[in-house]
């Protein structure tokens, strides 16, 4: 049984980018690398998406960017607002115990007020 070959992102990045330059045609960059047209178009589909390393040209690709960052950003926000809790508690916990951390006191010195 043959076996399955593999390629990396780069290798596929710079097909494809032969490709859309227009250099050769599909059928020649197939001959040249010894692929199928399926797999060059699969590729190409992926480059369009921004599945190659590269930024996403497709609407399709483009959505799919924005819902990661999306994603992104709502993780950040989840861990600066748990981040902002702690600070406060340990504030209070700290005034309440008449002791001033060290660690604690120069980051309210330096926000004018701790944390709201």
């Amino acid at each position: 049984m043959r076996q399955r070959r593999t390629f990396s992102k780069e290798f596929k990045r710079q097909v494809v980018e032969e490709l859309l330059s227009e250099s050769m045609t599909t059928s020649a960059l197939c001959r040249k690398y010894n692929l199928s047209q399926p797999v060059l178009s699969n590729w190409k589909r992926d480059y369009m998406d921004g599945k190659l390393d590269n930024e996403p040209e497709s609407i399709s690709g483009l959505k799919h960017k924005i819902e990661q960052l999306e994603r992104k950003v709502g993780q950040l926000t989840m861990d600066n607002e748990l981040l902002k809790k702690v600070l406060k508690s340990a504030n209070r916990q700290s005034q309440a115990n008449g002791k001033y951390s060290e660690i604690i006191s120069p980051l309210t010195i330096m926000s004018k007020g701790g944390v709201k």
